[in-house]
């Protein structure tokens, strides 16, 4: 009689293991050598559980007619973290260091007959990483599964591990898809510039070393109200930014033009000489030396991907206000060009100056 006891009692156990973790369902996450990722570019740095409550606990299942509690043998994140680094490793090539959110991680069951039980598993992660210490949100992945299983098989184990490789499978098929695409996946800001040289309309003529300015550009044949100068040349500058992924930079280009508007440039009839156009020439020259600074300037400037606009819009105005300093010191120095050595020396300098820079453009 004691042999049968015992035998009994050994059957109940080997059927119902809940009965020897006091009443809990242990969920355990396979890790299964022939899931493991072939191909990505990510390694899991972290997993951090924001479910209301978090911990071990993912719900409750159906255990010999009552709610027991489904719970890792660790915390959720712990579980997650290992089980999701198990899949993909860290390797040499794997670059992109990839934070889990679990927003949603539960199982409910519920008993609908004899022998029968319905159940729901749910799942909502979001994918993120740091880049220069702030975060990049990439992308996220949702389900739910619905089963029905007999009261003596345990479902929810598979369902669980089977979800949790299909958020991280989603990721990788989401990295590969968008990678050169997307600029949330760009590792470095790669700065370009172009010069934009083509007019854009019969009023604007835009800087190159080949076209010089004739007075034919000078549409205003009388002196500006006031003034006491032979000519006067309004020249400016300006910038157009795009940006896009290219592999795994943001590139972003920026396009200059340094103009003059005939309209408002301007030269006396009687001072329409070579020595009056040279002198607004140089003008011209000076603004265009200046772009240059303003390309030294972002090249020197700490552009990140999260706010290089910001920062290249200050570069900027720094930039126009030494072209007015540039400009005034010109004028002063050479008397508006009635000082013949100081315009000479000018003169040398300036067309020195945009000799080298076209020489190695």
């Amino acid at each position: 009689m004691t042999k049968s006891i015992s035998l009994i009692f050994l059957l109940v156990i080997a059927i119902n293991p809940l009965l020897a973790q006091q009443d809990r369902s242990i969920v355990t996450l396979t890790k299964d050598p022939a899931g493991l990722f072939k191909s990505y570019k990510f390694f899991i740095q972290n997993v951090e559980d924001q479910r209301p409550q978090p911990g071990a606990s993912v719900g409750k299942v159906i255990a010999l007619g009552k709610e027991v509690p489904a719970v890792f043998a660790v915390k959720a994140e712990s579980e997650l973290f290992s089980y999701w680094s198990y899949l993909a490793p860290k390797k040499p090539d794997t670059y992109l260091p990839l934070y889990i959110t679990i927003k949603e991680l539960s199982v409910t069951e519920k008993r609908v007959g004899p022998n029968r039980v319905t159940g729901e598993v749910r799942l909502n992660v979001r994918f993120r990483w740091y880049r220069d210490m702030q975060p990049v949100e990439l992308s996220g992945y949702q389900t739910a599964a619905n089963y029905t299983r007999p009261e003596t098989a345990f479902t929810h184990d598979k369902l669980i591990k089977q979800l949790l490789d299909q958020a991280l499978t989603s990721f990788q098929k989401w990295m590969t898809t968008n990678a050169g695409k997307t600029p949330s996946l760009a590792r470095n800001l790669v700065l370009t510039f172009k010069e934009i040289n083509h007019a854009a309309s019969e009023d604007t003529v835009f800087y190159s070393p080949k076209r010089p300015l004739i007075w034919d550009d000078f549409k205003v044949r009388s002196a500006k109200p006031g003034s006491r100068y032979a000519a006067a040349v309004f020249t400016s500058f300006g910038y157009e930014g795009r940006s896009y992924p290219k592999d795994d930079d943001l590139v972003v280009e920026i396009g200059l033009k340094t103009f003059m508007v005939k309209s408002m440039s301007w030269g006396r009839p009687e001072s329409r000489n070579a020595g009056t156009l040279r002198h607004e020439q140089i003008h011209f020259d000076i603004t265009r030396l200046v772009v240059e600074k303003f390309k030294e300037r972002l090249r020197k400037a700490e552009l990140t991907i999260e706010d290089y606009d910001s920062e290249i819009q200050y570069q900027f105005l720094e930039a126009f206000r030494e072209m007015n300093r540039d400009q005034e010191q010109y004028d002063g120095e050479t008397g508006h060009g009635l000082n013949a050595a100081a315009q000479a020396a000018w003169d040398r300098k300036v067309a020195q100056q945009i000799e080298a820079l076209y020489s190695v453009q």
